[in-house]
């Protein structure tokens, strides 16, 4: 996209965007451009190439585009806020794992990867350096999420429970194993317990169960008896799990039989974020 000194507008152009700020639409697809014109879509896709060229659209993908609006000024400078932009990538959508633990302040890493969780299968995007990955999940494990203002936009986003549930499901996309048990130490202190335990639940899975609980005593986490209990009891007898990739780190560690989990990663790295 060319940035040009002046976003001039020819009639037809206008149009569009007249028309678009009238719809208070920050994002608008192909398809919406060609019916504000009356139908023809040559006239819609030469429009189009001319407001991206002039920095009124960002090609976003699949046929949608953001609208930068004229309050971005004469030459049409983008939102900074990558997550008002990463909202139109995938529908339906949240915001999770590191980008989420981030936003909570579970983790200081600094991040140029965004992570959004879909029930759809989305090709990984870059736009102006940031990169767009998408974890694509199944439909009982889409929930424990909610609008929240992230730089005066609103976007959805995984609650602290649910962060937490996702990035012990899938570390890899949490900073490993380590930035993981800081992620847990740091959230536990914010936690509703209740609703933690209620998410484990509806989650199904054991091994994230035993992870959580075996990273937690770890961390030496006060965690209150009643969820310590209700955690428990949702694994079943012999739910031997290993606390990490095998492929990563292998078989060999010690067996923690409170959480009935082999400890195969080593406790300094366990421990090194915190």
């Amino acid at each position: 996209m060319e940035n040009n000194p002046i976003r001039s507008l020819s009639p037809l152009e206008a149009e569009v965007i007249l028309a678009l700020q009238w719809q208070e639409k920050a994002a608008v697809s192909r398809s919406e451009i060609v019916e504000i014109l009356g139908g023809s879509t040559a006239r819609a896709d030469k429009v189009i190439r001319s407001l991206r060229n002039k920095n009124w659209l960002q090609r976003l993908s699949g046929g949608r585009y953001l609208v930068i609006p004229a309050e971005r000024g004469p030459v049409g400078i983008p939102d900074s806020n990558m997550l008002a932009v990463g909202q139109y990538l995938a529908k339906p959508y949240y915001f999770g794992f590191a980008t989420a633990a981030a936003h909570y302040r579970f983790t200081a890493q600094s991040r140029s990867v965004v992570w959004i969780v879909t029930t759809k299968q989305v090709t990984e995007r870059t736009i102006r350096n940031t990169t767009f990955r998408f974890v694509s999940v199944v439909p009982r494990k889409f929930f424990g999420f909610e609008p929240t203002s992230v730089y005066e936009k609103k976007v959805q986003m995984s609650d602290r429970e649910k962060t937490v549930i996702d990035c012990v499901d899938q570390p890899e996309f949490a900073g490993g194993i380590g930035e993981l048990t800081r992620i847990v130490a740091s959230a536990a202190s914010k936690f509703d317990w209740n609703k933690f335990t209620a998410y484990a639940t509806k989650f199904g899975s054991v091994a994230v169960v035993q992870c959580f609980g075996a990273l937690a005593d770890r961390a030496k986490i006060k965690m209150p008896d009643d969820s310590r209990r209700a955690l428990q009891s949702l694994i079943k007898p012999n739910s031997r799990s290993f606390l990490a990739s095998t492929k990563t780190w292998g078989k060999a560690g010690h067996y923690d039989r409170e959480w009935q989990m082999i400890i195969n990663v080593p406790e300094r790295e366990i421990l090194s974020e915190i």
